[in-house]
This record gives structure tokens, C-alpha cells and sequence, in this order.
């Protein structure tokens, strides 16, 4: 079972006794391929919450450096790339690409073949259904969200980090939902953030002890 979240009062409160195994297998091995949704770069809506907005250059620096930092193969589809309009996060994203070795990868649906292609379009039409996507005229929403989760389940990448909860639904009732989505697992951001706070003590909120979830990285030798 995945990790649970509940919210009270707007504070999330994360379940830590059913461990999410992906959770686990990136924080032994971060070198493994993530892809993110367009959540994940684009710094979050808080009118909703009456809270000032966070500039971008802070969103940065307590989220997207910290993450970059950690894991080596983050990627993204290009149909997020194209939802990404501000200056800000797609100059970031220029930058990741400009590195000596670049730090992040964008799926393209060029690189798929033919038989790849018909099974990447199967897979679309599966998830279009329960989405605002038609591929027919292919239209902006939700989107970003059907092309990466297709791309991905054509090319077994198994991981998928969102923060959006019908996509996670698609992921977790895959089977019910015959969405052919069964062996993508899906990484939610609370769990990063914990994952982050576990593991870098220079992250660490005052206070936090972060017991409970058993997750750490190896040391030498283990």
C-alpha cells in the first residue's frame, strides 16, 4: 500500500505505516528514471488559501534544487514542457538541459516506433476517458498528464511523480479501470518532501524526527 495523506485544518498529515515500495527503491537508488508531471516545476496556486504566491526563485531553491540534487534522471514529457509558460520555469528547465551533463530528460514522442506508437496510442485513448483530454482535437487540458503517462507505460518507465489526485487514481485503479496503466507507480510529492527531510539533514523542518517510515539511504558497506 502507498502512503496516506489525510488534510485538517490545512495541514497534511502523512500515514507512514504502509511504505510506498517506489518511495523506497528511489531513495536507494536515485539514479533511476522519474518522470514529473508539470506540477512539479510549476510553483503551486495558494489563492485558494488566501496565501501570497511563492516566487519562483524561492520555489527553487526549498523544492526544485533540492530535488535536482538528489536524484540524477528526472525527465519530463514535452507535452509538460509546452504547459511550462513562464520565463522562469523554462529557463530552469533550459538550465537543467545546458549542464555538462544534463540533469534532466524530455520524453519525446519522436523517439517511440511504430509498434510503440500504436500501443502508446491504445494506452491515450484508455486514460483519455476519464480525463478533460481528446485526443481527437487534442486539446490543452490535461494533456500534459495523458502523453506522459502513455509515454511511459509504452517504454516501462515505472515511475511517475504528481501531485495531482486524478492522475493518481488512474495509477493506483489501474486495473478496475482498465486504464493500462498496471505497472506504473506513482510517486506523490508529499512523499518526496518527506523523502527529502529524511535524508538531508540540512533540510530538516525544527522539531522533525522522522520516525516511523524506515527509509534512508544506504550507508558504505550496506
Amino acid at each position: 500500500m502507498n502512503s496516506i495523506a489525510s488534510s485538517e485544518d490545512g495541514i497534511v498529515k502523512v500515514e507512514t505505516r504502509h511504505i510506498n515500495s517506489a518511495l523506497v527503491s528511489i531513495s536507494y537508488d536515485p539514479n533511476q528514471i522519474i518522470t514529473l508531471d508539470a506540477n512539479f516545476i510549476i510553483p503551486p496556486d495558494r489563492q485558494a488559501f488566501s496565501a501570497p504566491s511563492i516566487p519562483f526563485q524561492k520555489f527553487r531553491e526549498i523544492w526544485l534544487n533540492p530535488i535536482f540534487d538528489m536524484f540524477s534522471a528526472l525527465a519530463i514529457h514535452e507535452a509538460v514542457h509546452d504547459e511550462l509558460v513562464s520565463v522562469h520555469e523554462r529557463s530552469f528547465i533550459q538550465e537543467m538541459l545546458s549542464k555538462p551533463t544534463p540533469k534532466i530528460i524530455i520524453h519525446k514522442d519522436s523517439l517511440l516506433d511504430p509498434h510503440e506508437h500504436v500501443l502508446r496510442n491504445t494506452i491515450e485513448q484508455k486514460i483519455s476517458q476519464y480525463t478533460k483530454y481528446d485526443p481527437c482535437i487534442d486539446n490543452a487540458n490535461d494533456k500534459g498528464e495523458v502523453k506522459t503517462l502513455s509515454y511511459i507505460a509504452v517504454k516501462n518507465l515505472p515511475y511517475f511523480a504528481t501531485n495531482d489526485t486524478n492522475t493518481v487514481l488512474l495509477i493506483e485503479q489501474a486495473e478496475s479501470l482498465s486504464t493500462g496503466l498496471d505497472d506504473v507507480q506513482v510517486i506523490k510529492m508529499y512523499e518526496l518532501i518527506y523523502l527529502l527531510y529524511r535524508t538531508n539533514p540540512s533540510l530538516q523542518m525544527a522539531g522533525y524526527n522522522g520516525q516511523g517510515c524506515g527509509i534512508k539511504r544506504p550507508v558504505s558497506g550496506e
